[in-house]
């Protein structure tokens, strides 16, 4: 009886948006507190062009907003989104998938994968827009 590998490899990262503005003066540094929000996806998928190919998906949704230390008042505004994708072995059926799909410790094993991947190049993002980001975690 043939053993099907039902561990999935990671063949695709890609950020799909990121969108910044900071408006702020960079006369003299400012203290800002940096508050972030994420939105974290897993689905399962077909592969294109390939039958019966399926693939975990991830998406990673990440807001992040700072805010002057003193006043509160808004100072900048980040947004991004993040993708991966992970093949499973040619001949993985979708009912062998499904019940591991629901297991909060299997989307966790997908989700630590992806999350510093994503977290990487955010926070790379933030500091090229002025935003000192080193205090983000790049994990889960």
């Amino acid at each position: 009886m043939e053993v099907v590998n039902l561990r999935p490899r990671l063949v695709s990262f890609r950020a799909t948006r990121f969108h910044g503005e900071n408006p702020a003066s960079s006369s003299k540094a400012q203290p800002l507190t940096l508050e972030l929000t994420q939105t974290i996806e897993v689905g399962l998928a077909v592969a294109t062009g390939q039958e019966n190919q399926f693939q975990a998906m991830v998406k990673i949704d990440l807001v992040a907003m700072a805010k002057q230390s003193d006043t509160g008042e808004k100072a900048a505004e980040f947004t991004a989104g993040y993708e991966s994708k992970y093949d499973y072995a040619p001949g993985v059926q979708e009912g062998q998938l499904i019940p591991l799909l629901d297991q909060e410790a299997y989307q966790y094993m997908l989700i630590a994968q992806s999350f510093p991947l994503a977290m990487t190049h955010f926070r790379r993002e933030l500091q090229s827009f002025g935003v000192d980001a080193r205090e983000l975690p790049l994990g889960l």
